[in-house]
């Protein structure tokens, strides 16, 4: 239970082997590559060609690798628009060994012009697409003229004596339009109404040219609208010319949806081959951190201590013709930090990694965390019903999911967490609000709604501890660095402070006073021993017992405890109280199931929220605040990292 231990490695190989040799570290999945700076720059010796290291250039590859990846993602969403079988989010992923991804990679040109198959296919979806839009807006333009009998392209002027045109009136105006048109009696004009609709009504005029400019002017006084469509045949003609476009677009779409589907039996080959590409991606980018010769490349990085021997191993089993040297880091140097905790502790890692990455030569601060945020996560929650569902529906995901990395801790986080829930609220007499007291299940310690001061004192209390825990750990890191007296000092004596004080306040005033008095003045006398001035060393150390007001604050922030516990049994009585209100007929009772049912489900997830968020806090502030120091990164393996599937090598899942 402890930050890893690391070792620095160095490998010198043949450029021949650079590819086997990556290949083994990202199976293995335990090495971190370091980016080597060049010190100097590059050289030409004798014909051109480069006598000391330089930059292994892959950039190229990465490029063409992503861009493969990206016409495969394409054709991935493309065909699950088609794909008839949806993958179930219980069903195991495919396993594929090493040797069926070389193969895939072997024939990746192939699959990929599945992916190019499927880009066509959109493109041509896409300009039907476009096509079909622009026919609708012509039928839809069409539609109000669909009864005029004239063909659209003799509308206008002719060469002789007749003008013709269409054109629009508002609709509370149309009456009136038409009774001006027969000022113009029987004299050369003629005027058709060809159709409407609730804003409009469309005209049909023709009339001698002799009446063009008494026609004009009228028109306009009107407020009449021309309008002119630049194509040929009657509006009739052409929205039937549209409705036959309109089913050859939707059977051609048709025909390339079915081609789609037929694709879809590609779908694995696809998946597979974007896992193998991305192994591969992965790998390429580690190597751009290498530097190479003509003949040779040099690999700086970490390995775990305890992996170095079969490391060296699994190199040496691929070529004799390599150099390893493997180094402990040196005393100011920084390695990547990895944590070795049991399985029941690793969940808890997702607090410190949401917060920061240790330093290196500090402590895992994981081991603390984790009975701490299990404690103060079941009070706030506080509820034995809501535990139990968390618990049960955690273990499902478990055990139905394949989880890995960061999803699996969260949930494993979640059912420790409804284990928690469960102990707390059967202790505290919670169970769905007050359903346990309805129902007759007595606390089996106390209700803190019922002795709200008891349970203030125990909050303080497991805050009290919590702190002091935390500066037991900053004085054993001091310890361990060989600074035994800044830990007598800096926290010995604030331990001797704040136990007088407590003493004083449980009833043992005489020796609470004694040690109380005693720690002031030490911390008086020790806490400016870096000042020079003997007066400044004074004043400091005078300044120094301010800080106990730090202490009972951190203390008071764990009153969040008994609040947050308080509030979510509040608001589940008040929902049993909804419920049993309703509950006066059989109807009535359906609606009580719908509104418990509802109304707990919101308060538990907004409790496992809160929960989640203020214990997290407990622990960054109050906690972390005594001892951690951050300043480190996480170990990042070379590794093999797939989305479609699970890479199996000799039985041994990777």
């Amino acid at each position: 239970m402890a930050i890893v231990e690391m070792k620095k490695l160095l490998l010198v190989g043949l450029q021949a082997d650079r590819d086997r040799i990556l290949n083994a570290i990202q199976l293995m999945g335990n090495v971190e590559i370091d980016n080597i700076e060049l010190e100097e720059p590059v050289q030409e010796g004798q014909g051109g060609e480069n006598t000391l290291l330089q930059r292994y250039d892959g950039q190229g590859v990465v490029e063409r690798i992503e861009s493969q990846l990206s016409e495969l993602k394409f054709a991935l969403d493309f065909i699950g628009r088609y794909r008839n079988l949806k993958r179930s989010a219980f069903a195991p992923k495919p396993v594929v060994s090493i040797e069926e991804l070389h193969k895939v990679s072997e024939n990746a040109d192939s699959i990929l012009q599945v992916a190019a198959t499927c880009r066509k296919l959109e493109q041509r979806l896409a300009e039907l697409s476009s096509r079909e839009t622009r026919i609708l807006g012509t039928r839809e333009q069409l539609l109000p003229w669909k009864d005029l009998n004239v063909s659209l392209e003799q509308i206008g002027n002719t060469l002789l004596t007749t003008h013709t045109m269409i054109g629009t009136i508002e609709k509370g105006l149309a009456a009136q339009f038409e009774a001006r048109m027969q000022e113009f009696g029987t004299r050369e004009f003629y005027i058709e109404r060809v159709g409407e609709n609730k804003e409009q009504v469309n005209y049909f005029l023709a009339y001698h040219k002799d009446l063009a400019q008494e026609v004009d002017k009228l028109l306009k006084e009107l407020g009449f609208n021309r309008v002119s469509f630049n194509m040929k045949g009657t509006p009739a003609e052409i929205i039937k010319r549209c409705d036959d476009e309109l089913r050859d677009i939707d059977a051609e779409r048709k025909k390339i949806e079915e081609q789609a589907k037929a694709l879809a039996v590609r779908a694995n080959e696809l998946e597979v081959l974007y896992d193998a590409l991305s192994i591969q991606r992965d790998k390429e980018e580690e190597g751009l951190k290498l530097l190479q010769t003509g003949q040779a490349f040099v690999l700086k990085g970490w390995v775990p201590s305890r992996f170095a021997e079969a490391f060296v191993s699994r190199i040496h089993g691929i070529t004799s013709a390599v150099y390893i040297r493997l180094d402990d880091p040196e005393p100011d140097e920084l390695f990547p930090v990895a944590y070795d905790n049991p399985p029941l502790v690793q969940p808890f890692e997702l607090i410190t990694e949401l917060y920061s990455t240790p330093h290196p030569r500090s402590i895992d601060p994981n081991p603390f965390v984790a009975p701490f945020f299990f404690i103060f996560f079941g009070i706030m929650m506080g509820d034995a019903g809501y535990g139990i569902i968390m618990a049960l529906l955690a273990y499902l995901a478990i055990r139905k999911l394949n989880l890995k990395g960061m999803a699996k801790k969260l949930i494993m986080l979640v059912f420790l967490g409804g284990i928690s829930t469960f102990l707390w609220g059967a202790i505290f007499g919670g169970w769905f609000g007050n359903a346990g007291q309805l129902l007759g299940l007595p606390p089996l310690w106390f209700e803190p709604a019922v002795q709200p001061i008891k349970m203030l004192i125990f909050c303080f209390a497991l805050g009290l501890i919590q702190i002091f825990v935390g500066m037991g750990i900053q004085a054993y890191m001091s310890i361990r660095q060989g600074r035994v007296w800044d830990a007598i000092f800096d926290q010995g004596l604030w331990y001797v402070t704040l136990i007088g004080l407590v003493l004083m306040a449980t009833g043992l005033k005489v020796v609470g006073q004694y040690m109380a008095l005693a720690g002031a003045i030490g911390l008086v006398l020790t806490q400016g021993r870096h000042q020079k001035n003997i007066i400044k060393r004074i004043f400091s150390g005078i300044l120094s017992l301010y800080n106990i007001t730090g202490y009972f604050s951190d203390m008071l922030s764990y009153s969040r405890l008994f609040a947050l516990a308080l509030s979510g049994g509040v608001i589940g009585t008040v929902i049993n109280q909804l419920g049993l209100m309703a509950a006066k007929s059989w109807f009535g009772w359906i609606i009580a199931a719908v509104v418990l049912v509802i109304g707990h489900s919101f308060n538990m997830l907004m409790n496992m929220l809160s929960a989640y968020v203020h214990s997290s806090r407990l622990q960054y502030i109050e906690f972390f605040g005594r001892f951690f120091e951050a300043g480190g990164h996480a170990f990042k393996p070379l590794r093999i990292k797939t989305k479609f599937i699970d890479v199996y090598k000799e039985g041994e899942a990777v």
